[in-house]
């Protein structure tokens, strides 16, 4: 009994592990395949969306053929998403780094208030993706809906970029496992436990509809 246990889980992460080599490498073409800027905003989705289904327990879908659906599906939307994500860290970037305002005063509460803004954008990604590939909405809405999902459930955030700087702290030890599964296993990570925030707020809303009917 014991050793059939161990015997499927040592079987489970193993498929895992391939499974995040095999995305990854998905992802690293289809991003190649977009000219990197047009294809980092749909491999990502299409990255996102195959852990969902992962989340979901179904381990069994045809991953390159789900890839490549929901790339060609999502391209356009996906790539709108991608390019507001990357205009907006480019705007972050170079006003925290080459913006200078005259006195003393008012440069150091644009910095305190660009630092802000850098920790919303960066607490914002982790939910952007799973929120897309969990609801459909309007473009903008994303944006609106992950930040508040962070605002709503804290200690899950928190959670998230734990598991983030553990991750960070991975890689940096580990500098190959960036190439190999950096951008797998950070979205796989994520997706799981986004997917059950995603999970416990339907869950408390179906509650509420029932006791308000």
């Amino acid at each position: 009994m014991f050793e059939n246990k161990l015997f499927n889980n040592f079987y489970r992460f193993g498929e895992t592990v391939l499974l995040l080599l095999y995305v990854n490498a998905l992802w690293i073409c289809f991003t190649l395949l977009g000219l990197i800027i047009f294809g980092f905003g749909p491999s990502t989705v299409a990255m996102y969306t195959i852990f969902r289904h992962w989340a979901k327990g179904r381990d069994d879908l045809p991953v390159l053929q789900t890839f490549w659906e929901t790339f060609k599906k999502e391209f356009i939307k996906a790539n709108a998403l991608g390019i507001i994500l990357l205009l907006i860290a480019y705007m972050l970037y170079v006003n925290l780094n080459f913006l200078e305002l005259k006195g003393e005063w008012l440069s150091a509460f644009s910095h305190y208030i660009l630092l802000l803004a850098t920790a919303i954008y960066a607490v914002m990604l982790i939910y952007i993706f799973p929120v897309y590939v969990q609801y459909e909405n309007k473009l903008l809405v994303y944006f609106k809906n992950a930040i508040l999902m962070a605002l709503y459930q804290p200690f899950r955030t928190l959670y998230a970029i734990a598991a983030c700087l553990t991750l960070y702290y991975l890689f940096f030890v580990l500098p190959v496992f960036i190439f190999l599964m950096g951008a797998s296993l950070t979205s796989f990570v994520l997706m799981w436990i986004t997917y059950r925030t995603f999970m416990r707020l339907e869950y408390k809303q179906a509650k509420l509809q029932e006791k308000q009917a």
